[in-house]
């Protein structure tokens, strides 16, 4: 019978083979990546653009772009669109952030050339409708103007605002007034000059065949689409950090949101492993120190993280919680307190020994599946195009890093002279 009272053995994983792709680079210039690791016949085809929003001129022109290919091609109409993916059995989605905008299908082998052809349409016939765009801009706004009457919102946008400036690409935000500016003609140019194959990676991972290849090269990798990106390896402008503290008052809030980090090395140095373990301590799983400290023994949040967040020219480290407003002093001194100690105190071996076994399992999880091979590899090429040794280097450094070292990152990369804290909501002094 099974002794619950005691913990199973833990098992070390042995040498990890990360699985590799093709890499095809395609008469159009567009560059496809093939994943082909699945059992059932489905594909999955991400088209990721460097197109984010830190290229364009005109706020929204980004999100705009991305969001309304499914609205109307030359020779679909919106509903057609819809309808023909259904038929198919196809679902398509998209995204975009700061650095990055994606078009993602999902589709059966069977049906994929159909599937693809309404895709391609969308990328290389776009109407953008106006009476699409207006629907567009006064949902927009609307759900804007009720997201910044958030506390978590306006922290948030505050933290990034003051850590890379209101004028930096990273920190910049729109505005509900920003809708009522935004015009088809922009929306279209941004396509025109952003959406292009040579400014494009396309990821196809599934159960994949020649046959499925040629689906994509016949469709998007045959015929150029867009105009050469004016700016795509664009330089960000530096910024200067130096501690900050920011503060947004809302009288009826019932909690305070908080955000506390700083920018952080970019995903190809040399310690970012390190300091991914360094982070997993504080609080990047569920048995982290500030969850067990302002969850567990305090009782001031439902819930407390730490995160690294990639962007292509830089990280970012930040803490995020909300918390009831008479704790809001309390978990920040609680705060800056688990991060002295990494400063000041070696982690001991069995807390590292555990984090090393979960953080292993995190990576690997990465790998489950051939979706989400597709994601991480996708990551190399989103991110300073890193090989695809990076994972079995990571998982190296993971297990081989020391207590010792882990002292040494946190006093090179956590020290609070240039931290930034932004917290809104009702700060309470008693």
């Amino acid at each position: 019978m099974l002794d619950r009272t005691k913990a199973p053995d833990k098992k070390t994983t042995g040498k990890i083979t990360i699985p590799q792709a093709q890499q095809i680079r395609l008469a159009n210039g567009a560059r496809l990546i093939v994943v082909n690791a699945g059992t059932q016949d489905v594909a999955k085809i991400e088209i990721i653009f460097d197109a984010g929003t830190r290229y364009q001129t005109q706020s929204l022109s980004a999100r705009g772009a991305v969001s309304l290919l499914s609205e109307g091609t030359k020779t679909r109409t919106s509903q057609q669109i819809a309808e023909q993916f259904d038929f198919y059995g196809s679902f398509p989605e998209h995204s975009f952030d700061r650095d990055f905008a994606s078009l993602t299908l999902y589709s059966t082998n069977k049906f994929l050339e159909q599937s693809l052809g309404v895709l391609g349409d969308m990328i290389y016939n776009p109407i953008y409708p106006e009476h699409e765009l207006d629907i567009f801009k006064k949902k927009g706004k609307q759900a804007l103007i009720v997201e910044l009457e958030k506390v978590v919102t306006v922290a948030r946008q505050n933290f990034f605002s003051t850590l890379f400036s209101n004028k930096h690409p990273y920190g910049a935000y729109a505005t509900p007034a920003d809708f009522d500016l935004l015009q088809r003609s922009f929306i279209a140019d941004f396509h025109d000059n952003y959406h292009t194959s040579s400014n494009c990676l396309i990821i196809l991972s599934g159960k994949i065949s020649d046959k499925e290849i040629k689906v994509v090269e016949d469709i998007l990798g045959k015929v150029p689409f867009g105009k050469r990106p004016e700016n795509n390896n664009q330089i960000l402008p530096p910024t200067l950090q130096t501690q900050q503290k920011v503060f947004s008052y809302k009288n009826d809030a019932l909690q305070s949101a908080i955000r506390v980090g700083k920018q952080m090395i970019k995903r190809n140095h040399i310690d970012f492993p390190k300091f991914m373990v360094l982070n997993t301590i504080l609080g990047g799983y569920f048995g982290s120190r500030l969850m067990r400290n302002i969850r567990e023994e305090k009782g001031y949040t439902y819930g407390i993280s730490s995160t690294i967040l990639p962007f292509k020219e830089t990280s970012v480290f930040v803490i995020g919680t909300e918390v009831g407003a008479n704790f809001t002093k309390d978990t920040l001194s609680e705060i800056y307190k688990e991060i002295d100690l990494l400063c000041t105190q070696e982690v001991p071996d069995a807390e590292l020994d555990l984090v090393k076994s979960h953080l292993i399992g995190e990576v690997l999880r990465t790998f489950d599946g051939p979706f989400a091979i597709a994601d991480s590899i996708a990551s190399l090429y989103e991110y300073n195009d890193l090989d695809f040794s990076y994972f079995e280097r990571t998982i190296d450094t993971i297990r081989s890093v020391s207590s010792t070292e882990l002292l040494d990152v946190a006093n090179k990369y956590l020290s609070q002279k240039d931290f930034i804290e932004s917290v809104a909501g009702k700060l309470e002094t008693t």
